[in-house]
């Protein structure tokens, strides 16, 4: 099934869930039936990171999401490091990855992540890479050809993508990822990520119904797979999406005091949308601060001063944010 853009239904439904969570949330595919309660000792959560960079405040917002997540449906949950994955489908130094993944690590639990709960891991797994051996002949070069990041083409425009061959390889890892427990026994994945990635959900569909059907072929794997995707944090300057692939398009946690400023204080309107949607999901602010931040928003030409208020305050929430980043580090 598709994934949809979630109706006043299905958003009641995921809220009963998930909670104050729920409004990070803005397309669902087939994500009510595997949140069922009744189901939830054989559910397991899957979630990861691209190790490319510093998170911005769209890598941000997704990880505070997932913590929310976790606190919310106490399940299991595997967050994955994807930094062979990484390594292949992005042009980045392998040092660098390995530096931000282990930052990374530390920084997911200074956010509170609960490590006990929690299998976080890379790509440097065995199983995940016998998994994703195992699985490769479920798959065709066809199916990765129309299932595939929608942001390849603005990627490739930056000269940021690896081979073809390397992008291939790290959709295999991932989609080896979501698999990953099934491995376990369990019968109810919820993938959650980025819209970009819903392809990821796709591949691993294919691949538990193709082994399924494959008789003595097959890897005994039954179940189902939902998948929530979070709300896209817009990018500054006009940009789809923030991202740390694309450096003018984000605000990052190795950014100074000064360039955060910089940024956010900018009174370009192409920028505000995305200042916006940042302090609504990467300030970890509670409902009444956000939703000042949308009337001063939403009233900033004609009454500048408050807009630039909660922008300043912005800065600051992200600057604490920044150091803890950087603390991570040691």
């Amino acid at each position: 099934m598709p994934a949809i853009s979630m109706d006043q239904h299905t958003t009641e439904a995921v809220a009963g869930h998930l909670g104050p969570a729920a409004i990070r949330f803005t397309h669902n595919d087939g994500a009510v039936p595997v949140l069922d309660p009744d189901v939830r000792d054989s559910m397991a959560i899957v979630t990861g990171f691209g190790p490319t960079n510093a998170p911005t405040a769209g890598t941000l917002s997704v990880m505070l999401g997932a913590v929310e997540l976790q606190r919310q449906l106490h399940a299991p949950m595997t967050v994955i490091i994807s930094d062979l994955g990484a390594w292949n489908s992005r042009n980045v130094a392998w040092s660098t990855l390995v530096q931000v993944r282990d930052q990374m690590f530390a920084f997911l639990i200074a956010l509170g992540l609960d490590r006990d709960a929690t299998d976080l891991r890379s790509h440097l797994d065995h199983a995940n890479l016998v998994r994703a051996g195992r699985i490769a002949r479920y798959l065709s070069r066809a199916d990765f050809q129309e299932h595939r990041e929608s942001l390849l083409e603005l990627y490739a425009d930056h000269g940021l993508l690896g081979s073809e061959i390397g992008v291939v390889t790290d959709s295999l890892y991932t989609v080896a990822d979501v698999l990953g427990p099934f491995d376990h026994g369990a019968k109810h994945v919820l993938m959650v990520s980025g819209m970009e990635e819903a392809y990821f959900t796709d591949l691993a569909r294919l691949v538990l119904e193709r082994q399924a059907n494959a008789r003595e072929l097959g890897l005994g794997w039954t179940g189902n797979i939902g998948a929530l995707y979070f709300r896209v944090l817009e990018g500054l300057a006009g940009y789809p999406k923030m991202s740390k692939s694309i450096p003018a398009s984000s605000i990052h946690l190795n950014m100074s005091p000064h360039e955060v400023a910089e940024r956010v204080m900018r009174d370009d309107q192409t920028s505000q949308p995305a200042v916006l949607s940042a302090i609504e999901l990467a300030s970890g602010w509670d409902a009444t601060s956000a939703a000042a931040a949308r009337e001063a928003f939403a009233h900033r030409e004609a009454q500048p001063g408050p807009w630039h208020e909660i922008r300043a305050e912005f800065c600051a929430t992200f600057n604490r944010y920044a150091t803890l980043w950087k603390q991570s580090a040691s």
